[in-house]
């Protein structure tokens, strides 16, 4: 599997169950299941349902208070399409 690295972010959506609702820059769309990060590193601090509703973009990264972010590659890999 070829991995674009060119991939950005441009829309982040927090929803239950630690997803995120996605765009992403080539206008693929679809949900990413943060779930199996969440008892893992730095992602344990987004346990709190409120602390991962704080999602933000930065330079196209869904990323978190405390500079946690996740991959826009991985995001756009892993994501469910709809």
């Amino acid at each position: 599997m070829n991995i674009d690295y060119s991939i950005r972010v441009n829309s982040a959506q927090p929803l239950p169950g630690y997803r995120l609702k996605v765009i992403c820059s080539d206008g693929a769309s679809g949900v990413f299941d943060m779930s199996k990060y969440i008892d893992k590193g730095v992602f344990r601090k987004l346990n709190d349902p409120a602390e991962f509703a704080k999602v933000k973009l930065v330079s196209g990264v869904p990323t978190w208070p405390g500079n946690i972010d996740i991959a826009a590659e991985r995001v756009r890999s892993d994501m469910t399409t709809v």
